[in-house]
């Protein structure tokens, strides 16, 4: 029987279906090799991550510091004294003020978080009670912040007097690179010393930082600060 010139020949359905799948299998070949790079990039935890929410952060490293007991192994860094004990941050209060999670191995006797004032040190006072805030109170603050941003873990150093008067430690504050914040901040002019219970172990540092600052004009020492 002769066909129609526009009919199809009785081939054409199967012909179409093979393009249909050899098409779709080209398009899942790019993301088969997508997949498969991720894969070996990232991993089969992250990757789990990554397509549940593909457009978030990779997942922090765990640094295996969850509590204040487990610090028995940490590793001092250079310049931090013999007798300073590793803390768990909690979080920075102000320019003299932090709070850290007490317990054993952090050498803070309490429960939960603890302020801890950073001895031979006087920060500007933020804004309080009514109060407006003491001139650069929030930019030493900010400071702090900035100075602990990679320090899960700090390490404090006492005196011969534990505790003020409103029963906070005291203590002198290093970051886990080392750097002796209370002397720090005394450099740049954002605190200024005090002595604390005649704890003055540190005093002599902080007076020497805080002179050369004086003299450089820097900070609380400078034209911000009438």
């Amino acid at each position: 029987m002769q066909r129609d010139a526009h009919s199809e020949p009785a081939s054409a359905p199967a012909a179409h279906s093979r393009a249909r799948a050899g098409g779709a299998a080209a398009a899942r070949r790019p993301l088969a090799l997508w997949l498969a790079a991720v894969l070996v990039l990232t991993g089969c935890g992250e990757l789990e991550a990554l397509l549940t929410d593909p457009w978030g952060a990779p997942p922090a490293t765990d640094t295996g510091v969850h509590s204040a007991e487990d610090l028995a192994g940490e590793e001092r860094p250079a310049g931090v004294p013999a007798d300073a004990a590793p803390a768990l941050l909690d979080r920075v209060v102000d320019g003299d003020t932090i709070r850290v999670l007490a317990g054993e191995g952090s050498g803070i006797s309490g429960d939960g978080s603890v302020r801890v004032r950073l001895l031979n040190i006087d920060a500007p006072e933020l804004a309080r009670d009514g109060r407006a805030a003491e001139c650069l109170a929030e930019t030493a603050t900010a400071r702090v912040e900035e100075l602990l941003a990679d320090s899960e873990v700090v390490w404090l150093a006492a005196d011969a007097v534990d505790r003020d008067r409103f029963d906070r430690p005291l203590r002198g504050l290093w970051t886990a690179e080392g750097v002796f914040v209370n002397e720090l901040l005394a450099a740049e002019g954002l605190a200024t010393s005090v002595l604390f219970n005649d704890n003055d172990r540190f005093l002599a540092a902080v007076e020497e930082a805080e002179a050369a600052a004086a003299r450089a004009g820097r900070g609380v020492h400078g034209d911000a600060c009438p």
